[in-house]
């Protein structure tokens, strides 16, 4: 599924960017859409979470699937917000 994610800043770095979101989960796992061609790093920073800080996966959806670009997020439960700092080209 698709969490619901708010774009709080955006920047360029020579070839690379950075896109900062906050997000709110709507289900244990999910995958978050970047744009990008290719995620290179993910940092992500708990806001309100009943369950322990999830796990991110570059380039990949939630079933382990290869998918350029994407960001999958396992481990949550409905409801949570954090941060997520997504870097790539």
């Amino acid at each position: 599924m698709a969490y619901d994610n708010d774009i709080l800043e955006r920047m360029n770095m020579g070839n690379k960017q950075a896109i900062f979101y906050s997000c709110t989960a709507d289900a244990a796992a999910g995958t978050i859409v970047t744009g990008m061609k290719s995620v290179d790093a993910v940092a992500m920073t708990p806001k309100s979470m009943a369950s322990a800080p999830g796990l991110t996966r570059m380039n990949e959806g939630v079933a382990g699937t290869a998918t350029a670009g994407t960001v999958a997020v396992t481990g949550v439960a409905s409801g949570d917000t954090f941060y997520l700092m997504v870097f790539g080209h």
